[in-house]
């Protein structure tokens, strides 16, 4: 029982190193990112000045980014038109909306900047209808895979990856703990309570 109580501490550790680490590299650059980012209505053109390699993501807020129906393009210095990427199944929105500094955005696209230099995103909706807010801030999609499993033979995103991690680690971490503390509180209640019952057998027969 000790040697599984040791583990469990073990992992409790490894837990509240890793929920640390995506709290202070992850999720606290995003955060204040989207905190200093300027919200601009469909139409207007959003500039954003990104170095070589970063990733950018493409925030809204409104009907037409809860119908789905926000289509962007998004253009580097150059001018030449960059790829825009969805996010994964799981991310940021699904565990860690409370986060989002601005109330009702969510990431809904993604792009890596080939140079360095202004970047200038344009939004729409593709239904000519509905309106809605979008901003260019930290990105929360990620990119790659992480494997897990035998082989590494199961992918997941690394966005998702981080997005479960956020909210799943700490609290393993301060549950472990608690759950052992409990079960060894009861096993003392349990030996105490077969203890009194020892010597009050005992002493009857005496």
């Amino acid at each position: 029982m000790r040697h599984r109580d040791q583990l469990a501490f073990a992992t409790a550790a490894v837990c509240a190193v890793a929920a640390a680490l995506i709290w202070w590299l992850w999720v606290a650059p995003i955060v204040q990112s989207v905190a200093a980012a300027e919200p601009h209505r469909l139409g207007e053109p959003v500039a954003v000045q990104l170095s070589a390699g970063e990733r950018a993501g493409v925030w809204a807020s409104g009907i037409a980014a809860n119908l789905g129906t926000v289509e962007c393009r998004a253009s580097g210095p150059g001018g030449g038109e960059l790829t825009l990427r969805s996010g994964p199944s799981l991310d940021w929105d699904d565990t860690l909306w409370w986060m989002t500094p601005k109330p009702g955005f969510a990431q809904v696209l993604q792009f890596t900047a080939e140079r360095a230099g202004v970047h200038t995103v344009s939004c729409r909706d593709a239904l000519d209808t509905y309106d809605a807010e979008v901003l260019v801030a930290g990105d929360a999609f990620g990119s790659g895979s992480l494997g897990l499993g035998a082989g590494g033979a199961s992918r997941f995103p690394i966005g998702s990856v981080l997005a479960f991690g956020a909210v799943v680690f700490p609290g393993v971490a301060v549950l472990i703990p608690i759950v052992i503390g409990l079960r060894r509180w009861v096993g003392r209640m349990r030996d105490r309570g077969r203890r009194r019952s020892s010597w009050g057998g005992v002493r009857t027969r005496c």
